[in-house]
């Protein structure tokens, strides 16, 4: 089973009989993230087909309100079967065998024993956001303009296998200009959003220069135009800047302790609506190889500044894992936060409501928090973070010796 279908299941089983609700059903099998429903109807689905050996196990629907799990005993199991041959009423009666059932109920009763003790026993990561979440989809091409660019996917497990062209309908592919050049892209998709993030002159390494990082929702083909947006993009960023902390190159050295800094705006364009940006930053002081400090900021503004700055930030400690998500390393940090501050908007715009309402929940929760970093070089790393669901954001790395 997966993680989300044992959860699902462990919990279900834990309140045999009672109707447990969609929304307590997709907290359990999906912790600290925002998944549609449709995730909870085919985990059920599959529940259902993996419990077919099990009769004695009923996975009901209550129409309107939630899951039912009833366990039925062997005799009753046995004599509810159904006779599947007029040869069998022929056949005398035998008494209905009870090991068989009865060895079932208890192998049932084993594997949730097993799932239960994982479930509390394995860290939180594991808990919260298995790889068994993520499938990476092998490289495509993205055609922006004149140019098509390498294209890489990482998608959340319970998605149907997307394709580039969820993200291709956004840009124009008529034009004979050369928007953007030499580039390579990573997208992404949680289920609730798409976003994409590109690097220019792609040779081998990203530069940090002009990274493009856009968010588009999934239930609409955005009009973008590209040149309209980069001098709009460019506007916006020299009018209000909060997180990005320029450093002069210099020699390094070694102190004490070294600061990573990632700095990156993700943009978030939706038709008939103010293009709102979001100031990323985070920053890592590492202990040793697989904990920290971790810091963080987040800064909303719109294109008119109609909306006031939302300010979000907050700190804590990290925990690094090593995973494997289809051939490709990626760092899994998980953050224990000692403390959350939101500085609260005079205004917000119809446009900036939606992540006013998503960090204001962020502010609120004690959970953990978990970054993905799935690739890196001298000058820039490419994360998945935990914002509005999850967004790809390809950041612009330096450092600091302290």
């Amino acid at each position: 089973m997966s993680f989300a279908e044992a959860a699902v299941l462990s919990y279900l089983m834990q309140h045999q009989d009672e109707i447990c609700t969609k929304e307590v059903l997709l907290q359990e099998g999906w912790p600290d993230r925002v998944v549609a429903p449709s995730s909870l109807i085919q985990c059920v689905s599959t529940l259902r087909k993996k419990l077919e050996p099990f009769p004695e196990v009923n996975l009901k629907t209550v129409a309107r309100r939630g899951y039912q799990v009833v366990v039925a005993s062997a005799r009753t199991v046995a004599e509810e079967s159904p006779v599947e041959s007029l040869s069998e009423v022929a056949e005398p009666q035998v008494e209905p065998r009870r090991g068989k059932p009865l060895l079932a109920v208890g192998v049932i009763a084993a594997t949730l024993v097993i799932a239960a003790l994982v479930y509390l026993l394995l860290p939180r990561f594991y808990a919260s956001n298995s790889v068994s979440d993520w499938t990476w989809i092998e490289q495509g091409e993205l055609r922006i303009g004149s140019e098509t660019g390498p294209t890489e996917l990482l998608a959340s497990s319970d998605q149907a296998r997307p394709e580039l062209a969820r993200w291709q309908r956004h840009f124009d592919t008529s034009s004979t200009r050369a928007i953007i050049k030499d580039y390579k892209a990573f997208a992404l998709t949680d289920g609730k959003t798409d976003s994409i993030s590109i690097c220019p002159g792609f040779d081998g390494n990203c530069s940090g220069k002009d990274i493009i990082n856009i968010n588009f929702p999934v239930t609409e083909k955005v009009k973008m135009d590209l040149p309209v947006f980069f001098e709009l993009a460019k506007i916006m960023e020299q009018r209000i800047r909060y997180n990005r902390i320029e450093l002069p190159t210099v020699p390094y050295h070694q102190g004490e302790l070294t600061e990573h800094m990632y700095s990156a705006d993700v943009y978030f364009p939706r038709n008939d609506q103010l293009l709102v940006r979001v100031d990323h930053n985070i920053s890592l002081v590492y202990k040793d190889d697989s904990k920290g400090l971790f810091f963080a900021s987040f800064c909303v503004t719109d294109q008119d500044c109609l909306t006031s700055p939302i300010k979000y930030n907050f700190e804590g400690e990290f925990t690094r894992f090593t995973a494997d998500i289809g051939g490709h390393k990626v760092d899994v940090f998980k953050v224990e936060t000692q403390s959350r501050n939101l500085l609260k908007p005079e205004k917000v715009t119809q446009a900036a409501l939606p992540f006013y309402r998503e960090l204001r929940r962020q502010s609120l929760s004690e959970e953990p928090l978990y970054f993905y970093r799935f690739y890196q070089d001298e000058y820039s790393a490419a994360w998945v973070i935990p914002f509005y669901g999850y967004s790809v954001a390809w950041m612009k790395k330096s450092t600091m010796a302290m």
